[in-house]
């Protein structure tokens, strides 16, 4: 009998032990292990909510990343490409095939995405954690996953960076400005492709208490036109996609455009991750900070230092900031 109880001690040592139970943000309540060594992001929002905290944790990117992206962040950033969780595609059983400690979700909590982390957790019997994504919840969840992480330390110095973002004045805008503008924002290598307000893709602008213009349609990406956007004549032009650099610089096409003719138009810095949204994560702070009136080479070094932990060299600075303008010019 003794020998018995010696050889089921380490059997029973052996296995996860369940160390908490965590009530994410859609009220489920989830036993989360002990010990985790390894977490799946279901996309990009949570990947970059994980790079932050624990990248050596992070056992994939969920998409692709850029050779120019990896550049600016950590080493242990150059994760291998893993299934998105959160697209179109049953991922399931890929994603069970990479023996995750903890899923983690990051972003809207809608109905889609609550049945997802569900259905996710049922199939596979892997912890899975969905946390909003909206910014006033940013320094919260960045302290929840932590712990769940047992990052505290670092997840505290994220949480009072964030709170410190958060705090950052809104600067009167110019004469030239309307005193709430009329914002347009679009991404696309044409720019037409326009974004609904409302969402979180447009969350930036509705905190400065700027109007959100799209044109009427269902969903968060709309299709348009220049001459659609002539007819909202919005104040400012905002475009999530370099490609537009070279058409502000010549942009014939655009001329009956208000904002383009007043030269209210900017293209917002996309490495390495949009500062607007592309994707919805944390990276949104540095385009509060930009729109608010922040001087953009300071908050982008800042920014990088304390989240992605790379202190950016000056070409690397230039990179991110291709020919970015502050709001205050």
């Amino acid at each position: 009998m003794l020998r018995r109880l010696i050889l089921i001690i380490p059997l029973l040592c052996s296995g996860p032990l369940s160390a908490a139970e965590v009530t994410d943000s859609t009220g489920r309540t989830v036993p989360v292990p002990d010990t985790i060594s390894h977490v799946l992001p279901a996309g990009p929002p949570a990947a970059i909510l994980l790079e932050a905290i624990a990248p050596d944790l992070m056992i994939g990117w969920p998409g692709p990343l850029s050779d120019d992206a990896k550049a600016l962040l950590p080493a242990t950033a150059n994760h291998p490409r893993i299934p998105r969780l959160t697209g179109r595609d049953d991922v399931t059983d890929k994603i069970k095939a990479l023996k995750p400690d903890l899923i983690l979700d990051y972003g809207e909590v809608t109905p889609r995405y609550f049945e997802l982390a569900q259905a996710t957790q049922q199939k596979t019997g892997i912890a899975t954690l969905l946390f909003a994504g909206s910014l006033d919840n940013i320094p919260r969840v960045v302290r929840e996953v932590g712990a769940i992480l047992h990052r505290q330390a670092r997840a505290e110095t994220l949480a009072t960076f964030a709170e410190a973002m958060l705090a950052l004045p809104v600067k009167p805008l110019p004469a030239s400005y309307s005193v709430h503008p009329r914002v347009l924002y679009a991404r696309g290598a044409d720019g037409l492709t326009v974004t609904a307000p409302d969402t979180n893709v447009t969350e930036v602008f509705k905190r400065l208490g700027w109007q959100v213009l799209a044109p009427d349609g269902q969903g968060t990406f709309r299709t348009s036109s220049i001459e659609a956007i002539a007819a909202l004549d919005p104040d400012v032009l905002i475009f999530s996609d370099p490609a537009m650099r070279a058409t502000l610089m010549h942009p014939d096409a655009w001329k009956s455009v208000r904002a383009i003719r007043d030269g209210h138009a900017f293209v917002a810095p996309a490495l390495p991750f949009g500062w607007v949204e592309e994707p919805p994560s944390i990276n949104r702070l540095l385009g509060l900070a930009w729109l608010s009136g922040q001087e953009p080479a300071t908050i982008a070094a800042t920014f990088h230092a304390v989240v992605y932990g790379r202190a950016l060299t000056p070409p690397q600075l230039d990179a991110v900031l291709g020919d970015v303008r502050s709001f205050q010019q």
